[in-house]
């Protein structure tokens, strides 16, 4: 199983949009993780479904930081552990009919703020 993680500042434009989906064909990913400020539910399911992913779990960023999009095709089943502003922990079964865990991390982007994630 591929997965993606990026750090994705400015994916409303579109050449921000361009590489994501570069990067998806690329690496042919079953699951992304997108770290994103300004995560705005509405224009993350749009950029989900043009990619073609089945599946996603988002936490809203709180005013102008932070934001996580975790995304999936059909492929594997995905359920919730947990989730916080800084993480999402979830449980997946994939196609070769395999149990295994994925936890997304982003850390406080100021760095004495760091131990506290």
């Amino acid at each position: 199983m591929k997965i993606f993680g990026w750090n994705a500042q400015g994916l409303g434009s579109s050449r921000a949009f361009n590489t994501l989906r570069y990067h998806k064909q690329e690496t042919r990913a079953e699951m992304v993780f997108l770290m994103v400020t300004r995560c705005i539910q509405e224009n993350m399911e749009i950029l989900r479904v043009k990619l073609g992913y089945t599946g996603k779990l988002v936490v809203d960023s709180v005013g102008k930081s932070g934001g996580l999009y975790l995304m999936w095709d059909s492929s594997i089943d995905v359920v919730l552990m947990s989730y916080s502003q800084g993480h999402i922990d979830v449980r997946i079964h994939d196609e070769n009919n395999r149990n295994w865990r994925f936890t997304g991390f982003y850390g406080h982007p100021e760095q004495a703020q760091r131990t506290n994630s």
